[in-house]
């Protein structure tokens, strides 16, 4: 299982920034939005992190994923590419088109995956996108749905599992 990150608006949500923040605290996410992601994402010991968010062109994968607690850090494992400025041009769907080229480039042939993101046009329509409120950031409400997804992946693969053990 696969799930794609947004940061802005996701775990560092627009009402932090009511306030002055000072530089030293730019460069952290915000403790009710973490608590709520780790919390769902700790019944689902398999799910792996990829970070789609722009922060992979600013900050080293080993510097995000130092932003979690460490049993989550650990499953941070990957940022979404770079692509190039003519798909980038052709396509709204930009995130998307990364999370498809992420999955290519690992070989990953039929995967289950989710984006969690505050900016839902990103995607095409119908994919399995949590849409987080980028004022409020991922809330009990985006736990929830983040967790049905997650759960309905765990199915699927007990699913596979049972059909590929049966045949032997």
């Amino acid at each position: 299982m696969w799930i794609f990150l947004d940061i802005d608006g996701v775990l560092v949500p627009e009402k932090k920034f009511e306030q002055p923040v000072l530089h030293k605290d730019m460069i952290k996410f915000d403790p009710v939005c973490l608590n709520e992601f780790e919390n769902v994402l700790r019944r689902y010991p398999t799910a792996k992190i990829v970070i789609s968010s722009s922060w992979r062109e600013m900050y080293s994968l080993e510097k995000i994923s130092s932003l979690f607690s460490p049993d989550i850090a650990v499953r941070v494992i990957g940022v979404t590419p770079c692509l190039h400025p003519i798909v980038i041009e052709k396509n709204r769907h930009i995130r998307h088109q990364g999370v498809l080229e992420y999955l290519r480039q690992n070989n990953e042939e039929n995967p289950l995956w989710v984006a969690i993101d505050d900016i839902a046009d990103f995607y095409e329509p119908g994919s399995p996108v949590v849409v987080t409120d980028a004022y409020h950031g991922f809330n009990h409400n985006s736990a929830k749905i983040l967790d049905r997804y997650l759960a309905s992946f765990s199915e699927k693969i007990i699913d596979e599992n049972t059909k590929t053990g049966s045949r032997k």
